[in-house]
C-alpha cells in the first residue's frame, strides 16, 4: 500500500490518487484550479503534472488584477 498523496490548499488537506494531477483534484473538490500556484518541495510545478505517491503539494491562491 502506498503513502498517498494530498494537496494542502486554504488550511484544507485534499486527498490525491497518485496519477491524477493537481488539476483534476482541485475541480473535484470545488476549488477553480486556474485560481492557483502548485508548490512541491518549494518549487513551482504545473497543475497538469501526474501527482506521485508521497507527493505533497501546496497549492497557492494567487490574486489576479482586472
Amino acid at each position: 500500500m502506498g503513502m498517498g498523496a494530498s494537496i494542502t490548499v486554504q488550511g484544507k488537506i485534499l486527498d490525491a490518487s497518485p496519477g491524477e494531477t493537481a488539476e483534476e483534484v482541485m475541480r473535484r473538490n470545488g476549488f477553480v484550479p486556474d485560481a492557483y500556484l502548485y508548490v512541491v518541495n518549494g518549487k513551482p510545478v504545473p497543475m497538469d503534472t501526474p501527482i506521485e505517491d508521497g507527493m505533497t503539494v501546496r497549492a497557492v491562491k494567487v490574486a489576479s488584477g482586472g
